[in-house]
């Protein structure tokens, strides 16, 4: 007879933030097995907690997962600001990786063309008419503004429909309350307790062992490792189909698809 297939899982640790503390403190000496933090105690950890997660979103290599968004631009407009209450109304993003261009002359079949991002010197010195009309967008200047950032797209559209697509990394879910549930993926259950321990023995005047700061210092890099970008070099000279590849045959680099301009 086949055995039936267990419940579904997620392939990652789900824990309150109350639990993560506790298991924090009796990392460093100051609960012991089956005692629980007092209230007082459990809220400066979670101020520490947070304090935590949120240098953590300064991070790159922390932020396991990058999100696409698409917004709507209007014609004529040329900035938008971009956070809670903003144009473009969502939680302002750390750091903003890539934006495209989303033609929609064919809703059901648009068109992504990527945008160059460009730094002030840039948009300072590359765009010296500031004000160009065009059909969309192929240059967008983040002035990185806080707590709205503050995106100007250059030529300004004003023929068609266009909506902008911005990849942005996506934040760790700070905890609302002792009670929040902790969801991440897999890895980040070690790194957060171990890596609390560290911040917390300070707090509590606790002495922190060398094997906690050493599993602290492992388990963050194992993140780091996972969620490091792709930096293999590829070449840009012809492809295969076009022509004699040199980088190719010479040094064994993959081809990249992209055909130099």
């Amino acid at each position: 007879m086949p055995i039936p297939p267990g419940p579904a899982t997620t392939n990652s640790i789900s824990q309150t933030a109350t639990a993560l503390i506790n298991s924090a403190l009796r990392l460093i000496g100051v609960l012991a097995s089956g005692e629980t933090a007092d209230i007082n105690s459990a809220n400066d950890a979670l101020v520490v907690l947070n304090q935590m997660l949120d240098s953590w979103n300064a991070e790159r290599l922390t932020i396991f997962t990058t999100a696409a968004q698409d917004y709507a631009l209007t014609l004529g407009k040329q900035a938008y600001t971009l956070g809670s209450g903003g144009d473009f109304d969502t939680t302002r993003p750390a750091r903003i990786d890539s934006m495209s261009a989303i033609l929609l002359n064919n809703p059901a079949n648009p068109i992504e063309v990527p945008m160059s991002m460009f730094s002030v010197d840039d948009w300072q010195t590359k765009v010296p008419v500031k004000v160009v009309n065009g059909t969309f967008p192929l240059i967008c200047y983040d002035d990185g503004g806080f707590p709205l950032r503050t995106l100007n797209f250059w030529p300004i559209p004003t023929t068609q429909a266009v909506s902008v697509r911005i990849y942005a990394w996506q934040p760790l879910t700070l905890a609302s309350s002792l009670q929040a549930v902790l969801n991440f993926p897999p890895g980040y259950a070690e790194a957060f307790r171990y890596n609390l321990a560290v911040r917390l023995a300070p707090e509590f005047q606790a002495a922190l062992r060398p094997e906690v700061q050493q599993i602290a210092i492992q388990s963050k890099a194992t993140l780091k490792t996972m969620n490091a970008p792709d930096l293999s070099i590829q070449s840009d000279l012809l492809s295969p189909a076009d022509g004699y590849n040199y980088a190719a045959d010479m040094f064994g680099l993959p081809y990249s698809g992209v055909p130099r301009g």
